[in-house]
């Protein structure tokens, strides 16, 4: 459920269809669904974002507490309404608030992921993991775990049991 930013002014700047209000009344909607998982994007930086405007954005994400987020900077792309607008932030200015926002969102990452531990899920198996002797699958909130496995288990969707959870994956044990 991309939301780009938590200002309605820099909303209405990107072009959105959507206030900060009427974003919130959707997501809290869809909170209401059983083990629903919320992922967003949000882009820092856009022209004339200013840090109370940015300010707005870490206030959405504190109260949305999204269980990932794609985050990124701006940048202009040629032909856009965007490019053509007057760009007064620094690069460093942009980075600093990119930090912060992923510190913020992290903290909620890791908090999503602890609330899986000690619990039985199904997981679709990808195959070999990056962590050596491992397997790796997505659980049905497209969390990556990694587990005990073989190649009999790639392509199936088996039960594992959360033992640990980290800010980016969990780990457990087929069950």
């Amino acid at each position: 459920l991309p939301v780009q930013s938590g200002s309605s002014k820099i909303l209405k700047l990107m072009g959105r269809r959507y206030t900060k209000e009427e974003y919130i009344t959707l997501f809290d909607k869809l909170r209401t669904i059983p083990n629903v998982t919320i992922s967003t994007d949000i882009i820092v930086g856009f022209p004339s974002e200013t840090e109370e405007a940015f300010n707005e954005t870490l206030d959405l994400v504190n109260y949305c507490k999204f269980d990932n987020a794609y985050t990124f900077i701006f940048s202009p792309r040629v032909g856009t309404p965007a490019a053509k607008l007057k760009d007064e932030s620094t690069l460093k200015e942009k980075e600093e608030r990119l930090y912060r926002l992923n510190e913020t969102v992290n903290k909620y990452f890791l908090e999503s992921n602890k609330r899986l531990v000690g619990k039985v899920v199904d997981v679709l198996v990808d195959g070999p993991s990056e962590k050596e002797g491992l397997f790796c699958g997505y659980t049905d909130t497209n969390k990556l775990i990694n587990f005990t496995g073989n190649n009999d288990m790639i392509g199936k969707i088996i039960k594992v049991e959360v033992l640990d959870a980290k800010t980016w994956s969990l780990d457990g044990k087929p069950k």
